[in-house]
């Protein structure tokens, strides 16, 4: 008797292992928009390095999505290049630049983005994603103001 309660547990737990697998556990996902784009400089020169990130305060969720040299980017939300929600999004690009002027890189960076664009509480950057096939975005950045001269 003791192997067949063994057996109908293990069947039961079975069967509720495999209704949480199906159904997510109670994970509701925000559907996502497949979104790519491109962060340039306002003189058209490309961001070359960095990350950019969408949070949407009305879905309460979190987008990003690495530069590449070119500028281009494709975003991501719950998985890399899943896209983002649709809705109205505050937009930041944050890079990790450091040059102290003493080592020579073999690398080129690119130039700078202003701070202003690395923070939520001060970037002006607004992106409004659809519910759609595709969403192509352009972020416009200036800048640092204070550039070193490359030694």
């Amino acid at each position: 008797m003791p192997c067949v309660l063994s057996t109908a547990r293990s069947f039961i737990c079975l069967c509720f292992c495999t209704t949480c697998a199906l159904a997510g556990c109670g994970k509701n996902l925000v559907p996502t928009y497949p979104v790519c784009g491109v962060v340039r400089f306002s003189d058209g020169s490309p961001v070359n390095t960095g990350t950019i990130e969408l949070e949407c305060r009305d879905q309460g969720t979190t987008s990003s999505g690495r530069i590449q040299k070119d500028g281009t980017f494709v975003l991501g939300t719950h998985s890399s290049e899943d896209g983002a929600p649709a809705g109205s999004h505050q937009a930041i690009v944050l890079q990790m630049i450091m040059n102290d002027g003493v080592l020579r890189h073999s690398v080129d960076h690119g130039l700078p983005v202003d701070p202003k664009y690395a923070s939520y509480e001060s970037s002006p950057l607004r992106v409004d994603i659809e519910a759609c096939d595709r969403n192509e975005i352009e972020v416009i950045v200036e800048k640092t103001a204070r550039v070193r001269n490359k030694r």
